[in-house]
């Protein structure tokens, strides 16, 4: 069986987070999206909470999946994405598992580490990584400009980039973003504006 592996913090789950699960979608007979539960607070950001995005995600999201897409709510995704490269490993998986990520983040699953941690399915081919190019293969979008277009009241662009399917529901999920941040964005929108 192929798997796809895809690791995300999700802050926000935006159209690049949905067309790269929808790529592994495509190429796999099952995908496990690894979901992080943790905050992200950043000085100088916005911060979104764990959560909301989990209710995002609840609401929103997990319905407009394909089917064989399985989101798994874990505090650390790339850990989780290594943790289940070595339960495999150890179980003697005859599997294939492919890791999907960003160009950059894919890195994390370099040749040096894939033959640390799991040395038995790296050299039977059994483990691969598919790094995506941010712009030319999933839309130009990131979770700083996410979170900047929310902490601006910028909705008309914070939906131009949510995945098409949830584009409806754009008000309703900056709201969920938002609710605990009202005095985080006077503040941080003052801070913007002073600097």
């Amino acid at each position: 069986m192929k798997i796809g592996l895809v690791p995300g913090s999700f802050k926000p789950y935006h159209a690049g987070h949905d067309a790269l699960v929808r790529l592994a979608a495509a190429e796999n007979e099952v995908v496990l999206v690894f979901s992080s539960t943790a905050d992200r607070t950043r000085k100088g950001e916005l911060p979104l909470f764990g959560v909301d995005m989990q209710k995002v995600i609840d609401k929103f999201i997990r319905s407009e999946l394909p089917k064989n897409v399985q989101i798994i709510d874990v505090g650390v995704p790339v850990s989780a994405v290594w943790d289940e490269l070595k339960r495999a490993e150890s179980e003697g998986s005859v599997d294939v598992y492919t890791v999907y990520s960003d160009s950059e983040d894919i890195k994390k699953f370099n040749d040096t580490s894939l033959s640390k941690y799991v040395p038995l399915l790296l050299k039977s081919g059994r483990v691969r990584v598919r790094g995506v190019q941010r712009g030319s293969e999933t839309p130009d979008i990131s979770g700083t400009k996410m979170r900047a277009y929310l902490a601006a009241g910028d909705i008309e662009n914070f939906s131009k980039m949510l995945p098409p399917s949830v584009r409806k529901y754009d008000r309703e999920i900056a709201d969920l973003l938002l609710r605990k941040n009202e005095s985080l964005i006077r503040s941080f929108i003052r801070s913007f504006l002073l600097s």
